[in-house]
């Protein structure tokens, strides 16, 4: 089926399955559509945000934008259809039925757990034990970010996230957040630091720090396993050939793990020596005792891995020493 053809037989069958599917509206936005409405142009600057990194009023690909409603309050999910092609070519319309049921599935659920309420009441007291921290690549998220609560390391953000549900059935792992805006942390009232601080305790909470030394140790690992930062840990150093990986017990974002307090300083510590940094994806990082490996070669496997794993895993794309003198991570120019 060509690419034209789809899209006409995509929104039919949506149509035929708006019951089923629990849609209230479908719009089709075609490839260079722009708009003098305000309300569908802002949708086509946030859908070139978020799928292009690119800020502009003409949308870039063609997109199927479906709406639920509940109240006053409206949910979006847009489908690039390109994507929903290639996922056409290759399992049929069994694999783009599932990614469009998974998206209103989660819509929905944000919906029915009334988070948006909570956050538009701006009561800190009922949000503050929601409160998260992701790491993300900050060059792949800047436009999405400059009305949001974060923090540039690098590359690198840690942004400040509102926990919505986390679901772990043994086989698969869902995580609904959303970004703290501005706005919020301003009608909240509470210095920032101590927003950051009770965020930083609730993620180190929900995904204490762990480190495995050998990559099938992260399958499925026992709880106990790598928990480097216990006062009774039986991790007391790492070998220089040894090249840990330090993640989370969630592993989802489990990069974050370094940047928890006391955790690089107790890396070094480990080591008993200044160590390079490289963070293969959101999920973890990876350490190399310095003089062990020359920092050039350790920049070229993560070019390689951000190029072979979804572009949304990519967290950076340099390398970093953590120096024990001074007790800093610093970015490298390589």
């Amino acid at each position: 089926m060509a690419y034209k053809d789809f899209i006409s037989e995509l929104q039919k069958k949506l149509e035929e399955k708006k019951q089923e599917l629990g849609y209230d509206k479908m719009v089709f936005l075609e490839d260079g559509a722009t708009s003098s409405d305000m309300e569908e142009l802002s949708v086509i600057r946030e859908t070139n945000i978020k799928y292009h990194k690119t800020e502009s009023d003409v949308l870039i690909g063609d997109y199927i934008i479906l709406y639920q409603y509940k109240g006053k309050r409206e949910q979006v999910c847009r489908f690039d259809c390109g994507q929903l092609y290639r996922k056409y070519e290759k399992g049929g319309w069994t694999a783009v039925w599932e990614q469009i049921r998974s998206a209103i599935d989660s819509s929905r659920k944000f919906m029915e757990l009334g988070i948006m309420d909570l956050i538009e009441k701006n009561e800190y007291g009922s949000l503050k034990d929601k409160l998260f921290i992701r790491p993300l690549n900050f060059n792949d998220h800047r436009f999405e970010l400059k009305d949001h609560i974060y923090r540039r390391i690098g590359d690198m953000v840690l942004v400040l996230y509102i926990l919505v549900s986390d679901e772990n059935d043994g086989k698969r792992h869902d995580v609904l957040s959303v970004k703290v805006h501005k706005s919020s942390m301003q009608a909240w009232g509470i210095d920032e630091e101590q927003v950051w601080e009770d965020a930083v305790s609730n993620t180190y909470i929900m995904a204490p720090p762990r480190i495995y030394l050998k990559p099938m140790d992260l399958l499925n690992p026992p709880y106990h396993r790598g928990a480097f930062m216990a006062l009774n840990s039986d991790i007391t150093s790492l070998s220089p050939l040894e090249v840990p990986t330090v993640t989370t017990t969630a592993q989802i974002n489990g990069a974050i793990a370094m940047f928890y307090p006391g955790v690089m300083k107790r890396l070094a510590e480990l080591f008993g020596d200044d160590y390079y940094i490289a963070f293969t994806g959101t999920s973890e990082a990876r350490l190399h005792k310095k003089g062990t490996i020359h920092p050039r070669d350790i920049l070229m496997r993560i070019k390689q891995m951000n190029k072979t794993f979804d572009p949304s895993e990519t967290l950076s794309n340099k390398v970093y020493l953590y120096e024990r003198a001074n007790q800093e991570m610093r970015q490298m120019e390589l």
